[in-house]
């Protein structure tokens, strides 16, 4: 039962990237722009940022859980490292519009507002890895040189996934030996 109430915690962090396609989709096609944001695309950037201060509410609250109640730093990562994966067609499909973003002048600002908007999703997941490593380290399943290598790739785009794997498998096998 715990478990999944911590599991609930992080449905607004996995959901972010696409939340970001669905204002999108609402943006270019001005379906159901009328409805949920009023013809107003800044209502569309003040949901997106209202939707992120509470997922990164939900991943502060799930990093002080992993780390005071000493939650297993296996789970912890393998539970970053499918969020990782499942996040992967939504930032396909974020960078591809941000390109096509960028051939005109009069869209170049959404293109960095998806970069801004993709940096922010990737703290949140980051986190997530951050904590498990951190629980990793005290349980000396990492050594602090590895902790600090894991820890800053959590946050780089495209390295935190395969650094968010290699995490993961280091502590498995650090855990199963």
């Amino acid at each position: 039962m715990k478990e999944k109430k911590i599991s609930l915690i992080l449905i607004l962090p996995i959901l972010f990237p696409y939340l970001i396609l669905f204002s999108l989709f609402c943006l270019f096609t001005n379906k159901f722009i009328d409805i949920l944001f009023n013809n107003n695309g800044l209502f569309i950037l003040l949901y997106l940022i209202i939707i992120y201060i509470i997922a990164l509410i939900c991943i502060i609250i799930y990093f002080i859980i992993n780390i005071i109640f000493k939650m297993d730093p296996v789970k912890i990562l393998k539970i970053n490292m499918i969020i990782k994966l499942i996040q992967i067609p939504a930032y396909i499909i974020i960078f591809i519009i941000s390109l096509m973003s960028l051939i005109t002048i009069f869209t170049m600002g959404i293109s960095l507002l998806l970069i801004i908007f993709d940096c922010m999703a990737i703290f949140l997941t980051g986190l997530i890895g951050l904590s498990g490593i951190i629980r990793g380290f005290i349980d000396k399943k990492l050594t602090l040189s590895d902790t600090i290598v894991y820890s800053i790739f959590q946050f780089i785009f495209c390295l935190d996934i395969l650094f968010s794997i290699l995490a993961y498998k280091k502590i498995k096998s650090n855990t199963c030996a």
